[in-house]
């Protein structure tokens, strides 16, 4: 086996802390030497150190080379920071805004109503529908009867009545 892949098997060792005094100094001589390979050089100053008794400062980490590690500039995490706290508080905004309108159609219908199979039903969440479907009868009826705000309620049905007897698949106010 070639001496560089004999070194490499050792550092491995070496970084796992299952190396003998022996193997140690056989990696200080081999890193301190002239002859490095080059996918061990990363390792080179870090036994070089080590060879050194450790009296000398830790060495930089060094960067690999033909590659610079990437940094995020202060101004683009600021700029994100406020970009992610402006869309919690439209986000906030818009749930509160249709919280707010759920409340107030909820609170046009309080004590409205429903009798299916004779039995009244009043939860609104039950009878929502119901009560839409009913208010767009409403408005189609108005928009085909433009008169219909100066007609009495008498006339009203009346005129329902007589539209529901052309239609029998249409469903009754």
């Amino acid at each position: 086996m070639d001496k560089d892949k004999i070194m490499e098997q050792l550092v491995a060792k070496f970084l796992d802390g299952a190396t003998s005094n022996e193997e140690e100094r056989r990696l200080y001589d081999y890193f301190t030497g002239s002859r490095v390979a080059s996918h061990l050089h990363k390792y080179k100053a870090m036994f070089e150190w080590y060879a050194g008794g450790m009296a000398a400062p830790l060495p930089p980490v060094a960067e690999p080379e033909g590659r610079r590690a990437r940094t995020v500039p202060m101004w683009a995490k600021v700029a994100a920071g406020a970009a992610a706290a402006v869309l919690i508080v439209a986000g906030a905004a818009v749930a509160y805004q249709r919280h707010a309108k759920t409340e107030r159609m909820y609170a046009i219908y309080s004590g409205s109503y429903i009798v299916r199979g004779g039995k009244k039903i009043t939860d609104l969440k039950v009878i929502m529908p119901e009560l839409r479907r009913i208010e767009h009868e409403a408005c189609a009826l108005g928009n085909r009867h433009k008169g219909i705000g100066r007609m009495s309620p008498k006339e009203i049905f009346k005129m329902m009545e007589n539209e529901n007897k052309q239609n029998s698949n249409r469903p009754t106010i």
